[in-house]
């Protein structure tokens, strides 16, 4: 039981007074818990002269009491008996119950002293026991245990005090922190929206983290996928190069890898927290970083989409910093970092692509020159500034010769490192690469400010001798030789548009002439604008009826029995008459207007032929295909569908084909020329002689005569070679069992002439000139008429 209280009676509580003193002092003076109640413990002993004093904290059912501070030394009597233990005795019993109702309670200590324990609680709850042992009977009388209580309240009350403090330190270093991630985060965004390279962009981050967050120090490294797995420092601040370098980090499994940076790449999960004192895996640096006053480092991956790009790795002087509020906001600047340069990627791809567009739009692709366009807006530019001095200017047009016999012959890829070299030597000659321009396959343009005819006339000389010397591709030696066109500002036209047009009709009288160069003098350019409004007209001519089918007989020269008619075409032009189809078949030919005008004669060929048939004659109408024509995958099907509106047989219709066509294509002709025999029709090729085809192709195709090209007929009888060619044309055909058509036949002698030799049919002015179609049926009437008289 516990022992009772001394009386008050002629004692005087001078220590406990001493130690309620002492205890209010060092409440005000305390900056921490274990301090006060260390010094509260000592100066119990020290100046209130008690044996022994001790603090205990309880647990929250007082079951159990834990030492947290002592006098020193503790005396030898008194031993475990000041710590007493709560148990489930009469006496522990007694003891918890006190204690839980903020009671004082005496207890014996060694067979001279007595033991005070003394509750310390504050409102709620108790927080542990004051302890002091004395001899002095007299210390625990009734008025000073109360004092003494008094200081054990005053105990709790700074305890308590202290601990709010405490936690109140740690809420504002809590805060002071999330205070210093959120305006890190808050500067690292403004920053990401001023970026605009992402290089800076980096560079910023880091420099931001720590001289407006107070980080220690801040890098960005991107992960490397060599075997090594390493990481490439990529932005820094407040550290130096050869630090980041020394760690020799990676993302791998060794142990250079299991720091926060190795871990964050590696898992593409933050890593954060990490104490350089205490982790175990920061070894490999934990003394350089103390050294340099790092405490804790976390990481944070740097993601696009799937893709682990890098690391931003944040370091701390404080070894308990990155909490899990601050981890959170800089982890959400990792984020908005990441998508910083995920859209700096995206953007400089797409000014890349713009740029490239551009590059397209302008530049020539194998050269890297400018192309027409890009000349054209400087020839412009060029014009308007010689238009405000009143001075000259000049355009050269080079083409080179034979360049598409190059590419026929060699293939393209060497033509292509043909007109390379040539760039190369145009540049020699000329210094300013941006007044150079490719502006067709084959010709180049060049641009001379401030120059005459003179100086372009000289420069014309200087390209031209720099080409004199053959370009060697691999073991081939080719003739670069080229033709140069000159038009001059202003004489030559004051718009871009006529210089480029005129230098360019220059170079090919240069070319024609075999003059090297040549100044534009104006008359083929006035042909070529009379043959663009051809072309216009052309177009209209087909649909509006301006179109007439003529007609030329063939007979045969045995008997001069009529055996057939080749359709032509005459155009009645409103303005200039009827034009001839030499003045506008190369025209439609090169317009792409030569289909509609062979769907048009061969329309009016199948017509004529059944008004014809209606009327009783019998006459084969031969059409013309062209080299278009036949590559048209479907001509058959135009053809077939004109047998079937018309009804003509077979033997109605034929179709003409010249040599040169054929070769064009040798073998997509061959298989065009099997489907139209595969009609029954029957098939001429025309202008025999003039297009190189071999013996060997010849016999191949499925064709029943050749017509003889009329330069050869016509000269016959005055040229032995032409004589020769058409004597043999003669006998090859027949040896190939084909039939024989002299074209161009102008008089009696050449029939007679062409007779002797054996050849089948002729055409010509000695049979009929081309008939207007509608005019046939009352011609060949005549004709008939007119041999009857005769026999």
């Amino acid at each position: 039981m516990p022992p009772t209280l001394p009386s008050a009676a002629g004692s005087e509580p001078s220590g406990a007074l001493t130690v309620l003193r002492v205890t209010h002092a060092a409440v005000q003076a305390a900056m921490d818990e274990p301090g006060l109640v260390r010094d509260v413990c000592q100066a119990i002993v020290d100046v209130a002269a008690f044996r022994y004093a001790a603090i205990a904290r309880a647990d929250a059912e007082c079951g159990t009491l834990q030492r947290v501070a002592s006098s020193v030394p503790l005396p030898d009597d008194v031993g475990e008996s000041s710590s007493p233990q709560l148990d489930d005795s009469p006496w522990g019993l007694a003891a918890r119950e006190a204690l839980q109702a903020g009671r004082p309670f005496l207890v014996a200590a060694g067979q001279a002293s007595i033991l005070a324990l003394l509750p310390l609680r504050d409102a709620t709850q108790v927080l542990g026991v004051l302890q002091i042992v004395s001899a002095r009977v007299g210390d625990f009388t009734a008025g000073s245990v109360d004092l003494l209580q008094e200081a054990a309240n005053a105990l709790a009350y700074g305890m308590v005090v202290l601990r709010w403090a405490e936690r109140h330190a740690v809420v504002e270093e809590a805060l002071r922190r999330v205070d210093r991630a959120r305006k890190t985060l808050s500067e690292a965004n403004r920053a990401l929206v001023r970026a605009t390279e992402e290089q800076g962009l980096l560079q910023d981050i880091c420099r931001i983290i720590v001289e407006d967050g107070g980080y220690r120090f801040a890098w960005v490294g991107y992960a490397q996928h060599d075997e090594a797995k390493s990481v490439a420092i990529m932005a820094f601040h407040g550290i130096d190069r050869a630090f980041l370098e020394w760690q020799r980090l990676t993302w791998g499994e060794g142990e250079r890898g299991h720091g926060a940076t190795g871990v964050a790449i590696r898992t593409g999960q933050p890593s954060i927290g990490r104490s350089i004192r205490s982790d175990a895996a920061l070894a490999p640096w934990r003394d350089e970083d103390l050294r340099r006053g790092i405490a804790a480092v976390s990481a944070f991956p740097l993601r696009h989409g799937d893709e682990i790009l890098g690391n931003l790795t944040i370091a701390a002087t404080e070894e308990d910093a990155f909490d899990e509020a601050e981890a959170s906001l800089l982890g959400e600047l990792a984020e908005d970092l990441s998508f910083g340069i995920a859209t700096l990627r995206l953007r400089e791809r797409s000014r890349q692509a713009q740029e490239t567009i551009k590059r397209m739009a302008e530049e020539d692709a194998l050269t890297g020159l400018p192309n027409r366009w890009r000349l054209r807006m400087r020839l412009g530019t060029e014009i308007d500034a010689a238009k405000s001095h009143s001075g000259p200017l000049a355009l050269l047009v080079l083409g080179v010769n034979h360049f598409q016999e190059v590419n026929e012959t060699l293939g393209y890829q060497q033509g292509d490192a043909m007109l390379c070299e040539v760039a190369t030597r145009i540049r020699r000659v000329v210094q300013d690469a941006s007044a150079i321009a490719r502006v067709g396959e084959s010709e180049f343009a060049i641009l001379l400010p401030r120059s005459d005819a003179a100086a372009a006339s000289r420069t014309a000389q200087r390209l031209l001798t720099e080409l004199l010397e053959p370009v060697t591709i691999g073991e081939i030696m080719l003739d670069a030789g080229g033709s140069i066109g000159i038009a001059v500002f202003p004489g030559h036209g004051t718009e871009a548009d006529a210089l480029i047009r005129r230098a360019n009709v220059a170079m090919h009288q240069a070319r024609q002439q075999g003059h090297g160069h040549a100044l534009y003098t104006g008359g083929r350019d006035r042909e070529c604008a009379r043959r663009l409004a051809l072309i216009g007209d052309l177009h209209r001519a087909i649909d509006n009826g301006e179109m007439r089918l003529y007609c030329q007989p063939k007979a045969r020269l045995a008997s001069g029995e009529l055996c057939g008619v080749e359709a032509l075409v005459r155009w009645e032009h409103p303005q200039r008459g009827t034009l001839w189809p030499n003045e506008f078949i190369s025209l439609a030919e090169h317009s792409g207007l030569i289909s509609p005008l062979t769907d048009w004669v061969m329309q009016a060929a199948f017509r004529q032929s059944y008004v014809w048939r209606q009327d009783g004659l019998s006459v084969p109408v031969a059409v013309n295909l062209s080299a278009r024509d036949l590559r048209d995958p479907k001509l058959i099907e135009r053809v077939r569908n004109h047998f079937a509106t018309w009804g003509a047989e077979p033997e109605d219709i034929q179709f003409e084909l010249t040599e040169s066509a054929l070769m064009q294509d040798p073998q997509g002709s061959l298989e065009c020329l099997q489907r139209l025999k595969d009609l029954g029709t029957a098939l001429f090729i025309d202008d025999f002689g003039t297009g190189y085809s071999s013996l060997a192709y010849l016999q191949r195709l499925p064709v029943d005569a050749i017509k003889i090209d009329k330069s050869f007929v016509q000269d016959m009888l005055s040229n032995t070679d032409s004589n020769v060619i058409v004597r043999s044309t003669i006998d090859l055909a027949h040896d190939l069992e084909l039939e024989v058509v002299a074209e161009g036949v102008e008089d009696r002698a050449g029939w007679e002439h062409l007779s002797a030799q054996g050849c089948d049919v002729a055409q010509g002015y000695v049979i009929s000139e081309p008939l207007r179609a509608e005019a046939f049926a009352a011609w060949r009437s005549e004709r008939a008429q007119r041999v009857q008289l005769r026999h």
